[in-house]
């Protein structure tokens, strides 16, 4: 898991799958119910988005965006051109935070469908995003980059010469 820092994630929209971790309680977001957080211990509480951001106040808290199946298309509309990705609208969304992930055949051969988080996630203001996702396209033509607007969120796909796949989460936040 990779820490945010509280201020980014205050307007985000979570998703279920999404994973809090604060006091030592690793928090699921639709673990039990949709839209709802609970923890594997504690069959009979539950907490709302509101409370999870509250808690992420906190210094000792990390949290982790849901990655998507890699044998699933992603999530959302695709956004296969520039001329697509400079039409989105992203309002009211201010900034985004890019969360990296990869996978290799090792991880894949161990059962692996998402990847794994790399390094600290990185905030970024909505130019940066358009750039970093044109950059994106013009770097892999065979990319797949989507805009799931109920989740607040754009997913970048692409493999590399090393055989890795590289998942890139665009989770769009408001100051």
């Amino acid at each position: 898991m990779t820490t945010a820092s509280y201020s980014s994630l205050v307007a985000m929209r979570f998703a279920d799958g999404d994973v809090v971790s604060f006091s030592g309680t690793k928090w699921r977001r639709g673990l039990r119910h949709a839209g709802q957080w609970a923890t594997v211990d504690d069959q009979h509480t539950s907490r709302s988005d509101d409370e999870i951001r509250a808690a992420l106040a906190s210094a000792d808290s990390t949290y982790a965006p849901v990655l998507p199946n890699v044998h699933q298309p992603l999530p959302g509309t695709s956004c296969a051109t520039r001329e697509a990705l400079n039409a989105l609208v992203f309002r009211p969304a201010t900034g985004a935070v890019l969360y990296t992930a990869s996978l290799n055949r090792t991880q894949s051969f161990l059962g692996n469908d998402h990847g794994v988080l790399r390094r600290n996630p990185t905030s970024l203001n909505l130019a940066s995003v358009r750039a970093s996702l044109q950059g994106t396209l013009a770097r892999h033509q065979r990319a797949s980059i989507t805009y799931h607007r109920a989740t607040g969120r754009l997913f970048a796909r692409y493999a590399v010469a090393d055989a890795a796949l590289h998942t890139h989460v665009y989770v769009l936040t408001a100051s």
